[in-house]
């Protein structure tokens, strides 16, 4: 038994210095990568903090019910065009005006320590451009990013209060990627198609909130699937996985000052509550819709998902450039007819546009079935 373990924990990765095989430990490597060094050259075996992740292709870390939910909405005729126009011409401008007069913008000169950190990550993701940084008051640890043509993003003053450098770096990473994936357009949809549901709502005695109730649960469903993906990202960008554990434990209950946490313990409260969930499909749905009306998943959801992830899943092997590289042969993708995007073959379901040629089930069909 002991031998079988210690295969299970082992990895086998050709150094991207030398080509030289090397074998490390999951477990340590999943914490400390830096510690990782090829037995031949010496030099690390993963990616440092401060290395691009560029060559890596982004939709090959989308989780899989962030493609799901996004094949639904795409469902929807020319509801990339609507949503655009009715945000670029509404809430975009709304909220680019209202950070400019009430929030503080991040510079070199102002939250100085911040905009460092904010730099590093626009190096590592390779921006061409730096969308503009926000603090804004606000009791809990949050951030938000905006902008249909020119994205901007806003971090609340107690997440620059209560965060190491370390996590701050994984929650603007965070925030990064959900540009990089290109899921700004359909977050800021499903923010204002809350209120737009109430407007209608109350102006049509309740029948308006019934005909946009399909749109607005499917945006809703795929804002939440979608964070998975930004969580994915964004550890692949710090190389932290600590801290990224770290920073979903102070979103369910952080204390200014305090660090006895237990990451382990966490885990098994997450594994709890979805035994509860899978008691009763009651509680199931309450859950969904109580985790579609809050800004960001469950904190113990998000933090379960992305461990399995890091340790099931190609975490490591993208960090040591075992995964995917910018020599990667072209007959190893897709080009999606619908679109032309090119994407990993191995996905079923476009990244860009949400087209599949697979006839199965999607998230949101699986959910309206529990009322059938």
């Amino acid at each position: 038994m002991a031998n079988k373990k210690t295969t299970e924990d082992t990895l086998v990765l050709t150094c991207r210095h030398c080509g030289q095989k090397n074998k490390v430990s999951k477990e340590k490597s999943l914490y400390d990568t830096e510690s990782a060094v090829c037995g031949k050259c010496k030099k690390n075996i993963f990616l440092k903090s401060d290395e691009k992740i560029n060559f890596l292709n982004y939709d090959d870390f989308i989780h899989p019910l962030d493609a799901s939910t996004m094949r639904t909405l795409q469902k929807i005729p020319a509801i990339h065009s609507i949503l655009k126009f009715i945000i670029g011409n509404t809430s975009e401008k709304f909220y680019k005006i209202l950070y400019y007069q009430n929030f503080l913008k991040v510079s070199e000169e102002q939250f100085s320590n911040l905009y460092k950190i904010y730099k590093k990550m626009l190096f590592v993701y390779d921006f061409d451009y730096e969308p503009e940084l926000f603090v804004y008051k606000h009791p809990y640890i949050n951030a938000f990013t905006f902008g249909v043509e020119k994205h901007f993003v806003g971090i609340t003053t107690t997440a620059v209060e209560e965060l190491t450098d370390e996590e701050l770096a994984d929650i603007i990473a965070h925030e990064l990627a959900h540009i990089k994936l290109n899921h700004v357009l359909y977050k800021m949809s499903a923010r204002l198609i809350g209120t737009l549901s109430v407007i209608l709502g109350d102006i049509t005695f309740g029948i308006g909130k019934k005909i946009i109730a399909p749109l607005e649960y499917a945006l809703l469903a795929w804002d939440r699937a979608s964070e998975l993906s930004a969580d994915r990202l964004a550890v692949l960008a710090t190389k932290n996985l600590h801290s990224a554990h770290t920073l979903t434990l102070k979103l369910a209950a952080g204390v200014a000052g305090k660090n006895d946490y237990d990451f382990r313990a966490f885990l098994e409260q997450g594994d709890a509550a979805r035994k509860l969930e899978d008691e009763s499909i009651i509680v199931k749905v309450y859950s969904f819709f109580k985790n579609i009306n809050i800004t960001h998943p469950f904190p113990v959801w998000r933090a379960g998902e992305l461990d399995h992830w890091a340790r099931n899943g190609n975490y490591l092997q993208a960090l040591s450039k075992n995964l995917i590289t910018e020599t990667q042969p072209i007959s190893e993708k897709t080009k999606c007819p619908k679109c032309n995007n090119e994407y990993a073959s191995k996905l079923q379901v476009c990244p860009f546009c949400g087209h599949s040629d697979k006839s199965d089930e999607s998230f949101f069909d699986k959910f309206k079935s529990f009322f059938a």
